[in-house]
């Protein structure tokens, strides 16, 4: 992409970023300073103290902690469309956001103020001081240069969990970077945006590092009241030594993983008719397993079957042998990432077609949909295309001439008053409630238990369609008598069988519809 390309994505993704992580900031500072200063509060020793409350309120803490931003992102979709009336977009991103922030940040709030001088409470408390003045005039004061130091490890954390907003199409630069650079394969794309959160993230930390400095300087460098040993001297080491203990963890959670997983794709190598096959979970997978469970035995090969929602570790491992070969893509996608990685993935048999559909919760039939409606698609470069020539054929837009199999946004030549919100392919169906129409991929339509022959206003025909599914190897691969073996099970008229009865429509097999 060029230059005049990536500036508007990185400008959108930009203010897109700054409003999500601005707000939720802003509501976790509101719920969390108070949630931390509970716990101390009601701890043993506390002015307030509790062990029921400070049990219940911690473990809550401790819970919304433990749980990783993706899945606490998608549990609570019901929960932002409650609150916001929407569960996409970027102030629907901000529910998530904030909810995920509180409990990080009050713990941040629970150590700044321990920091803080006992003997100072006990002043205050010595002339009278309830509770409100100890909290207001001693604790809140004294820990301020901390508390600016764990608000700004906050919105740093808040700007890493931005990233996956995209997931719920909230935008954003992690969103830029995985759509338009990771997804599409376009480095150009992928290094600006990772630039420009470099950039951001050192920003905020020189400021909030610049105002904890201005804090402890003027509280004179003595407020502990222990000689050269100041609090802010004593909040600063432990802060280094929790930044320490979380690169630590960070490192540990990133190479271990990785680890085991590059330590299982290296196992079973010392059978030479076992496959392993990477796989997207449905189809795929399933199909694979029928076949794996009822066929595979009697041709004398053993399937070793690998899942992946990822749609570029699937082809890079079967280039690097990691993995034998995969099942999960259509032509026009392997052409583009051959084109684009310089890779040698080859087709081998077609197996199914997922056609694509459009659905909609809100009208009937395709006269329903017109001018102010909105309609979102895969943001992929591929279904992309996929959906919107799909739109152009039933007559709700027109494309531009020439527009090809990775028409965009930008290809649209009349749009007929519609509006497109693109997302990720797996977040489409979970968005029909907040959109007129969607346009879904085949696989996914059958986790949203909708079927493209029974509930789609329009979906794409089996003969002649070019984006048949197939079993794909490395170049130089496709004679090893397993994968020949395997290509002929697929190929089976049991397999076929499955296909119709299992997915009734929804999934049509494509033996013979395309040539590979």
């Amino acid at each position: 992409m060029s230059w005049s390309e990536i500036q508007p994505l990185l400008f959108q993704g930009f203010w897109d970023t700054l409003y999500m992580v601005g707000w939720s900031t802003l509501i976790a500072l509101v719920g969390g300073l108070p949630i931390g200063v509970l716990l101390v509060l009601t701890d043993r020793g506390g002015m307030l103290h509790n062990a029921l409350v400070n049990k219940v309120v911690g473990a809550v803490v401790n819970v919304g902690r433990s749980l990783p931003f993706i899945i606490l992102l998608i549990a609570l979709i019901p929960f932002t469309r409650f609150v916001v009336g929407q569960s996409v977009g970027s102030t629907a991103a901000v529910v998530p956001l904030a909810i995920g922030a509180i409990p990080f940040f009050a713990r941040l709030v629970e150590t700044a103020i321990r920091e803080v001088d006992r003997g100072l409470v006990e002043a205050v408390q010595a002339m009278g001081g309830g509770t409100p003045t100890v909290v207001f005039k001693a604790l809140l004061p004294q820990a301020l240069p901390s508390l600016v130091a764990g608000l700004t490890t906050t919105v740093i954390v808040l700007i890493g969990y931005s990233a996956m907003a995209g997931t719920v199409g909230g935008g954003g630069l992690g969103s830029v970077a995985v759509q338009y650079g990771y997804q599409r394969f376009e480095t150009s794309v992928m290094i600006a945006t990772v630039v420009a959160l470099i950039v951001i993230v050192t920003a905020v930390q020189i400021i909030g590092d610049a105002a904890v400095r201005l804090l402890a300087s003027g509280r004179g460098g003595s407020a502990s009241g222990r000689g050269g040993s100041t609090a802010d001297g004593g909040a600063g080491k432990r802060l280094a030594r929790l930044g320490r203990g979380r690169t630590v963890a960070l490192a540990a959670a990133v190479v271990l993983p990785l680890a085991l997983i590059g330590y299982g794709i290296g196992q079973s190598g010392g059978d030479k008719q076992t496959l392993k096959i990477a796989a997207s979970p449905t189809p795929h997978a399933e199909i694979l397993e029928y076949v794996e469970k009822n066929l595979a035995e009697k041709e004398g090969i053993d399937l070793d079957i690998r899942k992946f929602n990822d749609y570029v570790v699937p082809n890079t491992a079967t280039e690097s042998g990691e993995v034998d070969a995969n099942f999960f893509q259509h032509k026009p996608y392997l052409d583009d990432f051959n084109k684009k990685n310089g890779t040698h993935i080859v087709p081998v048999v077609d197996v199914e077609l997922e056609p694509l559909g459009l659905y909609s919760k809100k009208v009937d039939s395709l006269g329903g949909l017109g001018s102010g409606d909105t309609v979102a698609v895969p943001n992929d470069s591929t279904n992309e295309g996929r959906a919107l020539h799909l739109l152009a054929k039933h007559g709700l837009i027109e494309l531009k001439p020439g527009a090809g199999q990775e028409a965009t946004l930008g290809d649209i030549a009349d749009k007929k008053g519609l509006t497109f919100k693109e997302l990720e392919a797996a977040a489409v169906p979970r968005a029909l409630d907040d959109v007129d129409a969607a346009v879904v991929n085949g696989n996914y339509a059958v986790d949203a238990d909708l079927n493209p022959a029974k509930d789609a206003l329009a979906a794409e025909k089996v003969a002649g369609n070019p984006y048949a599914n197939f079993l794909a190897v490395k170049d130089g691969d496709q004679d090893d008598p397993r994968i020949r073996k395997l290509a002929k099970l697929l190929n089976s008229p049991q397999v076929e069988e499955f296909i119709e009865k299992k997915y009734k429509g929804a999934i049509e097999p494509a033996f013979g519809h395309v040539g590979s």
